[in-house]
Order: structure tokens, then sequence, then C-alpha cells
């Protein structure tokens, strides 16, 4: 029988011959000696040469087989590795070829050689092959190698093993012919109950000894046939041993669990608890343990869970209208799900009612922002709103507090999410509550006015500094204040004004003279109701008078003043514009701007220069009439937005005389004669718009029932320009302006009282 070990090159030794002549004691005679010793020296020539010849013959094979040398009846002698490699190879194609087969519990199985992974070592083989004639000691080697020389040796192939696929063959017995023990379970009937399944003895193949025979016969060709071991297996869990396990589910599951929290009461019933059990066996496989499934009891008290749970509240600030709120925190409440668990999994195992009740145990959820977290920020917002905010200048104060305040602030979290509050500032708000602050500080700076009193010179204003609130650093200012006010006193916030000093605030009035008549207007207001007719008179009876300085800009809205009821002024009528165009509605002062108009006609026919001039929405033709009129020439006047505004540009005192003596208003400008000449030119007329006819009624509160009263006049609407030119004594033009207009056509409107 073939081993799978390489096998040891066969020993080579060579056969010596023996004489039977014996030398005697006392030698040979001389006559034969010479012949012994001349045999005897030829014999060891022999041998050395002989010796030579194997030791050449070696050294031709080095690196090769010796010849002679034959594996699976292929001759690899005199070839080099790589050639004994490239016949090995081939010779040991589909070797081994037989099958092994293995018996045992009445059943057979074969296994083919590449089924077990069993083949031939190639390069262990080759080791083997050159190793032959080489592997002994000298006699020896020389011994194989002229054994191989003058015969023939065959080399026994290495076979190799693969372990996976041992197993693998391993593992298909066992699969056939195991009929292991069955251990004894707890399992769960359809009803959800507990019972216990027989247990049963059975057989398994040895699986150790079986691997070891099966590895023991492919080491060798033919493979021996495998005897398949069969032992007896016992269960490891029988009856006997679950019978506490069942009494344990049987008092998990066949009483009803009570869950308490404060006066609800929730029942878990048998049948609820049979759907949560649990059976788990234990690592030594001989114990069961039967428990109530923490998850399926999570699950099943979610519904208790939410009904337990109780939001907390954080403390929080309402902003309301004049109002701030601190609304304290509310602490919440959430079943602790694993404690309620662990408390129903231990009550579960109780036999008595009452410790088969669980009070569920419910933890407090705090409030993210606590009450004492926010009364800081509250007490400086409430502060703000009811001591209010002081903005000043000067000695000027206006207190915004209430709605005012609460306009511009709010509260918002800090970091963006839950947790601590600050307070925000609407910029542009805060931004619309200083602007109304600076409505009132607000002003442009005013000159000293002058006005001949009886003949005499007199002062009768002193200059004032323009004030202008600028709002942006204001803002800041405030929002600075803000961020440093802890409450308490009133917030003081410092405005940012902008001072502008008056052109004039004092002058030498012993040697004004005005001796020369300038220039001249004249209006018509014959006709007027009672109250135009009072608001004409007394609009140029506070303009009678005025003396301008040189170089002084004369303000028609500062020197008339308020045009208010308060101020004496009546109800009259003027234009105003809205959504749905231009008309005539009752107006405090209505009239006054034939008082504007006037001045305007002496004005410009005086060549003086011209600061700020306004037209009316629609043109009133009675102020085109001669002497002084023409198609175009107005000014209108609406405190504060509108102005008629000149500047004395004449070098000297201009005294501005007035009179309406009921009929006619009429304006002089007196001074000293700078020597201009003023060319004016007709009025340019374009864009002629033809008005409606049709007469139009409106009624109004204002007046009495029934009364009608005509209050605009049917006009054409129309672009006019009025060209002046003003050149000095030498002809040089020092001023051109012209008096440009658009008017939109006016309508035959009455107001009737309703």
């Amino acid at each position: 029988m073939q081993q799978s070990d390489t096998a040891d090159p066969p020993k080579v030794r060579a056969a010596h011959a023996t004489t039977s002549e014996k030398e005697d004691s006392k030698g040979a005679t001389s006559l034969a000696r010479v012949p012994l010793r001349a045999g005897t020296m030829a014999l060891a020539g022999l041998v050395v040469a002989l010796v030579a010849l194997i030791l050449m013959y070696g050294a031709m094979h080095d690196g090769r087989v010796f010849r002679g040398v034959s594996v699976l009846g292929s001759n690899v002698g005199g070839l080099n590795r790589a050639e004994a490699k490239a016949v090995l190879e081939q010779a040991s194609a589909g070797y081994p070829a037989e099958a092994l087969s293995a018996n045992g519990a009445g059943k057979s199985w074969s296994f083919s050689p590449a089924e077990l992974g069993v083949a031939v070592d190639i390069e262990r083989t080759l080791d083997a092959a050159f190793g032959y004639g080489r592997g002994g000691g000298l006699l020896d080697n020389i011994g194989s190698q002229l054994g191989g020389l003058f015969g023939s040796t065959q080399i026994v192939p290495v076979l190799k093993q693969d372990a996976t696929k041992l197993d693998s063959a391993v593992a298909r017995i066992v699969a056939d012919a195991d009929k292991p023990a069955v251990d004894s379970k707890l399992e769960i009937g359809p009803d959800g109950k507990v019972f216990i399944t027989p247990s049963s003895s059975g057989t398994v193949v040895d699986r150790d000894a079986l691997r070891s025979a099966i590895a023991a016969s492919v080491a060798s060709v033919p493979f021996p046939p495998v005897r398949v071991v069969i032992r007896d297996q016992a269960p490891k869990v029988t009856e006997d041993a679950l019978r506490a396990s069942e009494a344990q589910a049987l008092l998990l599951t066949e009483q009803p669990l009570a869950l308490k929290s404060g006066e609800q009461v929730w029942t878990l019933e048998p049948t609820d608890l049979r759907k949560m059990l649990s059976i788990t066996q234990a690592a030594s496989g001989s114990e069961w343990t039967a428990a109530l499934n923490g998850e399926a009891l999570g699950a099943y008290i979610k519904p208790v869970a939410d009904e337990l749970h109780r939001a907390p509240v954080d403390a929080n600030i309402v902003i309301g209208k004049g109002t701030v709120t601190l609304n304290e925190d509310e602490a919440g409440a959430d079943l602790d799900v694993p404690a309620a668990v662990a408390a129903i999994q231990q009550a579960a195992s109780k036999e008595d009612a009452a410790g088969r009740a669980v009070e569920l145990p419910v933890k407090e959820v705090p409030a993210a922002v606590h009450t004492e977290q926010l009364q800081a920020l509250y007490n400086k917002a409430n502060a703000l709103v009811t001591e209010g905010m002081r903005v000043r200048f000067r000695d000027d104060g206006y207190i915004l507090r209430g709605a005012s305040v609460t306009g511009f602030i709010d509260v918002a979290p800090a970091q963006g999410g839950p947790g601590p509050l600050k307070l925000v500032i609407d910029e542009e708000v805060l931004a619309d509550r200083i602007a109304g602050v600076g409505y009132y500080i607000n002003r442009p700076a005013t000159d000293a006015r002058f006005r001949m009193v009886d003949g005499t010179p007199t002062k009768v204003t002193s200059g004032s500094d323009g004030f202008k609130v600028n709002i942006d650093n204001s803002v800041q200012n405030a929002l600075k204040a803000i961020e440093g006010y802890q409450g308490g006193d009133r917030l003081q916030v410092d405005l940012d004004v902008a001072v502008t000093e008056p052109n004039l605030r004092d002058a030498d009035i012993s040697s004004i003279n005005t001796p020369d008549l300038l220039a001249r207007g004249q209006t018509s207001y014959a006709g007027s109701s009672a109250e135009r007719g009072w608001n004409v008179e007394l609009g140029t009876k506070r303009i009678n008078g005025a003396l301008v300085p040189p170089g002084g800009v004369f303000s028609t809205n500062d020197t008339i003043g308020d045009l208010t009821l308060e101020a004496g002024f009546k109800m009259g009528y003027g234009i105003i514009t809205t959504s749905k165009g231009v008309t005539t509605v009752p107006s405090e002062a209505g009239g006054i701007c034939q008082v504007s108009t006037t001045l305007f006609h002496a004005v410009f026919r005086g060549g003086l220069q011209i600061v700020e001039r306004n037209w009316h929405s629609y043109w009133i033709g009675t102020y085109g009439a001669p002497p002084t009129g023409l198609q175009g020439l107005d000014a209108t006047i609406a405190p504060p937005e509108k102005d008629f505004r000149f500047k004395n540009n004449t070098g000297n005192w201009l005294l501005v005389k007035a009179t309406a003596d009921g009929k006619n208003v009429v304006f002089e400008l007196y001074g000293v004669n700078p020597g201009w000449t003023v060319a004016i030119g007709q009025p340019i007329i374009t864009n002629v718009v033809k008005t409606d006819y049709t007469p139009v009624t409106e009624y109004t509160s204002e007046l009495p029932k029934g009364k009608r009263v005509l209050v605009e006049r049917p006009q054409n609407g129309f672009n006019s320009t009025i060209p002046r030119t003003v050149t000095d004594a030498n002809g040089n033009v020092i001023d051109t302006w012209a008096a440009k207009s658009r008017y939109v056509p006016s309508r035959e409107r009455y107001l009737v009282g309703r």
C-alpha cells in the first residue's frame, strides 16, 4: 500500500567481494608478496576512477532529477524543476480517482476526492523526486543513483487535504444521520396559556471520531472505508424540570393587575397579560424563565402614559397693548415608563390582590424657563411701560409710556429656542415714535422779525435757533439706554439734535429808511363770504408793517402765524386733493391764499428773489385780474408743508405795507430803489384741458341744513409759464426766474348743508 508521506529515497549499498585466503602470521614469502601488492594497487586505482565517475555523474544532474526516477508512471529523470513540474501536473490530473465510502446508522455515503478536497501536493512531491539520491550518506546516495541509472524508482505522490471540505462532508453525514434528543419546552398556546412540551431521547453522530476517521482514510490510496459511529443522546430538559417555570408563568398571567394613579385605575386582564408573556431559555439550556415582556408592557401602557402626561408650562412675558404680564411657570408630569414596567413585572409575581396593585410612578417635568429667570426682564419691561421713557432735548422732554412703549418692545428667546428670554426692540416703530417727538422739536432757524409800528421800526420777535432731530442717532441712543436700564425710575433718553443758528438775531433799526415804493400788488375779494373776507383782512393785517432786513428771508407762514380758529380765523373754504381728485371743502382760515397771492404779485413785480412759491391745484380767475394779475400768477400756503418766502436782495431794509378795505387787498413794498429794471413776459399757456361745465352738488354737515354755497367756479386746466428778468442799472442780468404752474380743471361746485 502506498503512503501519503514523502518516501525516503531507497538506500543504495555497494556489494564488496571477500577473499578466502588469509595471511599467515608470519606473512607471505617475498615471491608471493610482490604480485599481491601490484594487485592491490590496481584495485585502488580502479576504485578511485569509479568514484570520480560517480561524482561526475552527480555533478551532471545538479538541479535535475536523477535518471530512472518516475512519479505516477511518468519519467522525470534528467528534468529540471520546471520541466518536472509540468510533467507532474499533467500526470496528477484526476489523481486519486477512487471515492471514499462511509457506513453507519443503516445508511451509506460516498464522497469523491474533489468533494473531500484531496489532491496531489505538487511541490512536496517534486521535493521527494529531487531528494532521491541526495538525502542519505555518500554510499547510500551512490547506491540510489546507480540503482536509478541501471533500474527504475517510483516516487509515491504526496497528498494534501482541504479541512473545509472535510468539515462539509462531516456536516452532510450529520444532517442525514442525526436524530437529536428533544428537550421539553414552555410554550404559549393559541389561547395564550402556557403548557409543557414532551421530551424524547435521540441518537447523534460522533462528529470528532467521524472527522478523524475520514482524515486518516484519505491519507493514503486507495481510501479505506469509514465507519460512522452513532451515540445515544438524552434530553437536557425534561418535563419535571419545567414544572416550577410553568407555575411561575401561570402566576404572572392568570390574575389581573391593577394600575393606579391618584383616582384613576387601569386593569391589566389575564388576556392582556398572556399576550405580554415572554419565555426565555437559560444559557445552560436546562432552565426556563417566564416573565412579562418589557417592550410589550411599555407599548400597552403608552395610552396610560399619554393620559398622565401634562406638558410643563414655561414662564413667559406677554407684551399687551400698554401692559406687560409675567405668567409663572408650571411643572409638568410624565409617567416614568421604565420604572412603571419594572413595578408591573414585580407586582405580577405576587399572589394576593393587594400585591398585584401598582401605584404608577409619575415624575415631575420641570419647565424650561422658570419665573425667577424672567423676573428681572419683567421688571425692566414693566417699568418701561408704566414709568415710561422720557426722550429729551435741553429742557424739553416728551414721555412715552403705555401703548406708546409696548408698540416697539417685545420679548424673544435669547438663543433662538426654548429658554430664557430677552427684550427686543422694533427699531422701525421706535424710530416712528422718536420722529413723532421730533415733530414738536424740529423747527427751522428763524431770524429776528421787525415791524413798523405807528411809524417806528420795532423788533417784534428775536431770532431763534433751528432744531432737527437725527432719528437714526437718537434711535441708537435709545437702544443703548434701554440695554442698560434695570427698571425703577423713568428711563431718560437724550435725543441727537442738530442746531442751526439764525442768520439774524438782532439788528440796528435806528437807521431804517424806506423812502421808495418798489412794487405794488392788488387783488379783489369783493363778493366773498363774510368769513372769507374776515380771514383775508386778518391775514393782511398781520403782515402789514413787516420789516425785512437786507439779506433776510420773509416767511408768510411765520409772519401770519397759526391759521386756526383759536388764532382768530374763521371757517372758510379751501382746496384739497383727495384720492378722488381736487375738491373744495370747509377749512379753517379759508381764503388766506388771497393774501399770499397778492403779496406774491408785489414781490414778483419788484424783482425780489423768490425762495419758495407753490401754485393752487386749480386756477382762480380773479387772481389774474388787473392791475397786477396775470394768468398763472398765484401763491398758495398750507403750513407747514407749503409757504411763500422771498429774500430781500435789495441791499437795504424793506417795508411791507398791506391794506384790505372790504373790496381790494393791496400790498406795497418800500425800500431804497436799487436801480433795477424788471422785465415780465406774457404768460405762456400750454396743455389746456377743457373743464366739464355740468354743476356739481356735494353735501356737508359743516353747513346749516339746506344752505347752498358756490365754492368753486368752472375753469379749464392748463400749464402756465411767466418769465421774469431782472437787470441792474448797468444792464447786467442779476436774476432770471419764471413762475411755472400746472392747474387741473375745476367745476361749478356747490356745497349744501344736510
